[in-house]
């Protein structure tokens, strides 16, 4: 899970354990970080000839 420490603005990946006790106090909050996008492969002719 994620959580966002509210006074230095930082996200942190933490085990739900952890999280859950954090996230009791006022300095933390659960945060949703999207997962990045995979940026798609062009494949070259030659990629392409190997694959033959």
């Amino acid at each position: 899970m994620f959580v966002k420490n509210l006074k230095t603005d930082i996200t942190w990946a933490v085990t739900e354990e952890h999280g859950a006790r954090l996230i009791r106090t006022e300095d933390f909050e659960e945060a949703e970080v999207p997962k990045p996008k995979r940026a798609a492969t062009k494949k070259t002719e030659a990629d392409n000839e190997t694959e033959k």
